[in-house]
């Protein structure tokens, strides 16, 4: 009798053990769970940032030169690709009241087409940006859209064509005068900064705002 007495005590703190070692993993999960939640809101809160968006609004303007000059016509046509496909980091007077606020301006290329006729030829000529990538620095290159290219002068019995680039919504513009001979071959003549006393100064022009948090 004394023995069955024993077994029974044994058995009982066997099972208060299994009950205390339970209740610890239980504790030790409900912490390491409690700590992780806490980390994954401090970080959602911290990163979050307001957008807002400047963009420019459809241009379906055309700008067109038509002449002859040493027996050939040249017709020359820019206009806008429509395209949003500039974007910059920008700064307004909105930012000083919201310090979580990031401004971007997205602005569209511009393309310029030539038909030069001749007596024997009609020669087609496709102007982008890229094209005179040589011309300007990296960093501009980058921010920059060729937002104007047209007929400058005449030099020597040859047309000149002034493209200009510039960083969208700001006086940053660097112009390139080019000419294109009446066998299309295209070449660089000169490249002006034309920046207001060579600043980045922005002058903000908002286009169909979108905002987004």
């Amino acid at each position: 009798m004394k023995q069955l007495v024993v077994w029974h005590n044994k058995k009982t703190a066997t099972r208060r053990m299994i009950a205390m070692i339970t209740m610890a993993l239980i504790m030790i999960s409900c912490i390491g769970h409690g700590n992780s939640t806490d980390k994954t809101s401090l970080g959602e809160t911290t990163d979050k940032k307001d957008t807002l968006t400047y963009y420019w609004q459809p241009d379906y303007n055309i700008y067109s030169f038509d002449t002859v000059i040493n027996r050939t016509n040249y017709l020359m046509k820019t206009y806008c690709l429509n395209d949003s496909a500039v974007y910059n980091e920008t700064f307004s007077e909105e930012r000083s009241k919201n310090k979580n606020l990031i401004e971007y301006s997205v602005a569209h290329n511009f393309a310029t087409d030539f038909t030069i006729k001749t007596d024997a030829n009609v020669i087609k000529v496709h102007l982008l940006k890229e094209n005179f990538k040589d011309s300007l620095s990296a960093d501009f290159f980058k921010i920059c859209h060729m937002w104007k290219n047209e007929f400058s002068h005449t030099e020597n019995g040859q047309l000149i064509f002034r493209a200009t680039f510039a960083k969208p919504d700001t006086d940053y513009q660097f112009a390139i005068l080019y000419l294109i001979t009446d066998k299309g071959d295209f070449k660089i003549l000169k490249v002006e900064d034309e920046s207001f006393n060579g600043s980045e100064d922005e002058q903000i022009t908002p286009h169909n705002i979108q905002y987004s948090q």
